[in-house]
């Protein structure tokens, strides 16, 4: 008997793409949208399309909010994906031949999850890489205060064949919004990693470790197999490590008093509209 599946994912005001990624998984038994209170029309949206809206607002903890998610449906596996991905049909068909499998090897699946920037593909320098979000519902939980998802496994984790395309980045002005947004959380990470340097040690951390994820995107990565696209997309890795760093700095070393609280920063997704 065909097991059912649930794809979870995150909205804020996503209603201009919402329909699009409706009509690609029409194959799916459920969708969830966890709302973080979008002002646009995404909540009727999901009730055209028989949807589930919840609103769930984790404060920039996402790895909260999808573990809260997954107590929401009774469904047999969960996929967590982003409304501005697309399940490829290769992996549309191997997903449903693990639904109809009786095979209970693997509590978990990875697949390749490949970055588009300004609407091409990034096959080797763009952060495209093997993503761990198909799970059997009671095989996964998540713990920690985390921007991106780190799901913890109880059992052997598989791999497929197919892709996820991950359209994120359409413009620079976007991803520069984007980078902004993120760092403000990404910054509790460093805080965690490092504590509170000397400041000798942090001008040599935000010295050397954009330039090091430069080379990883570029060099190792092989990102300049991607022409004019990679390199740029490698320059904005380079920026987005030093305005992290720079916001460390700023909250745990200088101390500035002038800071918004994460719940007042602006909507970097009001950017993206087309």
């Amino acid at each position: 008997m065909r097991k059912k599946i649930c794809l979870i994912a995150g909205s804020m005001n996503e209603g201009n793409g919402l329909k699009n990624f409706f009509e690609q998984h029409r194959w799916v038994d459920e969708i969830i949208i966890l709302d973080s209170g979008s002002t646009d029309d995404t909540n009727d949206i999901c009730a055209k399309y028989n949807r589930k809206f919840l609103k769930y607002s984790a404060n920039g903890n996402f790895n909260e909010r999808f573990g809260w998610g997954i107590t929401q449906t009774q469904a047999d596996w969960v996929f967590i994906i982003d409304l501005d991905e697309i399940i490829s049909a290769e992996l549309k068909e191997e997903v449903e031949k693990v639904l109809e499998s009786d095979d209970d090897v693997y509590q978990a699946y990875e697949f390749m999850r490949v970055n588009f920037f300004m609407d091409r593909p990034l096959n080797h320098g763009g952060w495209s890489n093997y993503s761990l979000k198909i799970f059997k519902r009671g095989s996964v939980s998540f713990k920690g205060n985390y921007y991106h998802e780190r799901p913890i496994v109880d059992g052997r984790i598989g791999r497929l064949k197919g892709t996820v395309m991950h359209y994120a980045s359409p413009n620079i002005h976007w991803v520069i919004e984007k980078f902004n947004y993120i760092s403000e959380f990404d910054l509790k990470v460093y805080h965690e990693r490092f504590g509170i340097l000397s400041q000798k040690d942090f001008k040599w951390l935000l010295l050397t470790k954009p330039l090091k994820n430069f080379w990883k995107c570029y060099v190792k990565k092989q990102g300049y197999k991607d022409g004019l696209h990679g390199f740029i997309y490698a320059a904005l890795i380079w920026a987005q490590d030093v305005i992290r760093i720079c916001k460390y700095g700023e909250k745990f070393i200088i101390k500035n008093p002038n800071l918004l609280p994460q719940d007042k920063l602006p909507d970097p997704w009001e950017s993206r509209k087309r």
